[in-house]
């Protein structure tokens, strides 16, 4: 009876086993250093436990000032903005200097020309007077200066405005050039020994009917339309009839136009 009572099965004795196996590992599993983590539920809330459990970083002093990657993606405005403000201050600061200093250096130009032109015209106004009036277009700046109120200067500027002219038609013409006093047509006449260098009509292209000064560019442009138009240009009369010749314009021209 004994015998029957504590016999095991196969089954019986294999069923045994496997429980014994499964407490000997749950007990090794709560032994410690081997616990397990508690599920509590997902991976976030595990995160969040951990951060909780972490220390607070302490704060900066400068708690407004604005991070790196906020100046990058532009959500701190106000330091661009003043940074910008600044540079255009800055700029525009720059760019008044720069133009004052070039009208003080323009301003300093116009004094130093007025005052060697005021000189030299004191200087040459005690040479001597010439016994008699002296032909404007036969004199060249080396004569000039030797005039009474003639320098340099001066000198060289009614040589080169009788070069653009081809020559003066009247002394009257000393008064185009600027800054020449009027006082100096008393030393000169206009005398026929040297003729002066025409303009020719019918001939002479755009640029260089436009090159002398009593011509500008619409009224060279008109010149060279009437001729494709009409032919060759035979008198001033033709020209009147431009608008863009007025009856002073043609009466300074007339001593200058050839028609040939």
């Amino acid at each position: 009876m004994s015998k029957d009572h504590f016999y095991f099965s196969r089954n019986d004795r294999t069923v045994a086993l496997v429980l014994i196996a499964v407490i000997v590992i749950l007990n090794i599993i709560r032994m410690p250093g081997h616990e397990a983590v508690p599920d509590t539920g997902s991976e976030a809330d595990s995160v969040t436990q951990v951060r909780k459990q972490e220390p607070a970083p302490k704060r900066s002093a400068s708690r407004n000032r604005p991070s790196a990657d906020s100046v990058r993606t532009g959500s701190s405005r106000t330091v661009s903005s003043r940074s910008t403000a600044g540079y255009r201050s800055r700029s525009s600061s720059d760019y008044r200097d720069t133009v004052r200093k070039r009208e003080y250096i323009k301003d300093t130009v116009r004094r130093y020309v007025y005052v060697q032109d005021n000189l030299n015209a004191s200087h040459y106004s005690s040479k001597d007077r010439p016994s008699s009036p002296l032909d404007l277009n036969a004199l060249d700046s080396a004569e000039l200066v030797l005039l009474p109120g003639i320098g340099p200067v001066f000198a060289s500027r009614i040589v080169r405005y009788r070069e653009q002219l081809g020559g003066f038609a009247s002394t009257l013409q000393l008064t185009e050039i600027k800054g020449l006093p009027d006082s100096l047509m008393k030393w000169f006449i206009i005398s026929d020994t040297i003729p002066l260098e025409m303009i020719e009509v019918n001939k002479g292209t755009l640029n260089e009917l436009r090159r002398h000064p009593y011509i500008n560019f619409y009224q060279a442009r008109a010149i060279v339309e009437l001729r494709r138009e009409r032919g060759n240009i035979k008198s001033p009369e033709q020209l009147s009839l431009l608008e863009e010749f007025t009856a002073q314009d043609l009466e300074r021209l007339k001593p200058y136009l050839d028609f040939r």
